[in-house]
């Protein structure tokens, strides 16, 4: 059994683990990400004298916020990680931990664990879109993954959700400030509050999405109504993705996805733009779509790391 090192860098925690080529995870942990990047390499280099002692590591795939040139480990941008813009980072991490380096989008991670062993086994084109922060996005088109001359390809959150030049913020109606948790949920939620004049003082972070969620739950208007909004970018977006791109099937992750009730919320204001359009009035959404969700969640960036490495390092590659 061969066993593989993988590491899934956020702005905020770094999961990492061992996981086999079959994406069983027989370790895994987290930590806080540093604010500086010599920092966090020397906690990976630790993470991997820890796990080399206790597995015969064939070598470490990492799932990295930004663009990220898959063929030679270059990083455009880093996400909230200003140390790793412009680095090769697999130069880099080959020589500090002695191994095989591979890396990806971490968006392009969640889907190719869908891919491997997940809901897109048997799909040739699907989409996978992740809600958290921000907005994350991968696309699968014939059984490839689409990245772009430039490895921007599913950056959905920059889609234009509201018409930009009515409002004096030029950047206010992109999905990712009206379809994310920190934007579409908690921002909106705490202006809202301001607004009517309930709670002046509230800041973003004293409210988590799950807190507005609760807070309707309890019956707050405001709250109702922010997460009825959410709702609505989010059907946009996909609206906007699924006549673009004609995927079978549309895969949601991130923490918010494990609500239950969002999959038909988000069905029911597609169909009320679908049933806005003349020409489509006679169709579902389940006609043109299905709305599904992440089968990994946390764990989606580990295993996703791991599939990409194993395609970038055998030959003939093994993706479907």
């Amino acid at each position: 059994m061969k066993h593989y090192l993988a590491f899934d860098i956020g702005g905020t925690t770094i999961k990492f683990g061992v996981l086999d080529q079959n994406a069983n995870i027989l370790a895994k942990d987290k930590m806080t990400t540093e604010l500086s990047g010599s920092s966090i390499i020397a906690n990976l280099i630790k993470i991997k004298e820890k796990y080399s002692a206790l597995y015969d590591l064939q070598g470490a795939a990492f799932s990295m916020p930004g663009f990220v040139d898959v063929e030679t480990g270059y990083l455009k941008t880093g996400g909230a990680i200003m140390d790793f813009y412009g680095i090769n980072f697999k130069e880099i991490m080959t020589e500090k931990l002695a191994l095989p380096v591979e890396l990806e989008n971490d968006a392009n991670c969640v889907a190719l664990a869908e891919k491997w062993m997940g809901t897109a086994q048997d799909t040739a084109n699907f989409i996978c879109i992740t809600i958290g922060t921000g907005i994350g996005g991968a696309v699968f088109i014939n059984n490839q993954m689409v990245r772009g001359h430039g490895y921007m390809a599913g950056e959905f959150g920059y889609m234009l959700i509201n018409n930009i030049f009515e409002s004096e913020h030029l950047n206010n109606a992109t999905m990712s400030q009206t379809a994310s948790v920190k934007e579409g949920l908690r921002d909106a939620y705490v202006k809202a509050k301001a607004k009517a004049k309930a709670k002046d003082n509230l800041s973003v972070e004293d409210i988590s999405g799950e807190a507005v969620y609760q807070f309707a739950d309890e019956g707050d208007a405001v709250a109702k109504k922010v997460i009825d909004r959410f709702y609505q970018s989010i059907a946009m977006g996909l609206y906007n993705l699924t006549f673009i791109l004609n995927p079978e099937k549309i895969i949601i992750g991130g923490a918010i996805s494990q609500r239950d009730e969002i999959f038909s919320k988000i069905e029911e204001k597609f169909q009320r733009i679908l049933d806005a359009q003349g020409p489509l009035k006679k169709f579902k959404v389940a006609d043109l779509v299905s709305i599904e969700q992440c089968k990994f969640n946390n764990d989606s960036g580990l295993i996703g790391a791991v599939y990409h490495f194993l395609n970038m390092t055998q030959s003939p590659a093994i993706i479907k």
